[in-house]
């Protein structure tokens, strides 16, 4: 007996990678908070990671905003889009072998 073929949602792989994003992003600016309160930023501005430090002070809670409405959209995306990716792969798993 053939195994059955998990059905593949594309919105679980855009979880997936919103998610790493929208982690990795809360951590870096978790850090320039941590860097501003402790008053250990460099003035040096060829310091490692300094553009990146600019750039979330200028636009990171936009970007993390934004990083949750991804999130969101996936999220509904992926429950709403369940049922079909699974009756398509059985569908197509009955035609094979019929």
């Amino acid at each position: 007996m053939a195994k059955k073929k998990d059905p593949f949602n594309p919105f679980y792989l855009m979880l997936v990678v919103v998610g790493l994003t929208f982690a990795i992003t809360a951590c870096a600016y978790c850090v320039m908070a941590f860097r501003a309160v402790a008053h250990q930023q460099a003035t040096n501005s060829e310091t490692s990671g300094a553009f990146l430090m600019a750039f979330l002070d200028e636009y990171g809670v936009w970007l993390l905003l934004a990083e949750i409405v991804l999130l969101a959209i996936a999220t509904v995306g992926a429950i709403i889009t369940d049922n079909y990716w699974r009756n398509r792969t059985l569908n197509h798993q009955t035609e094979n072998q019929g």
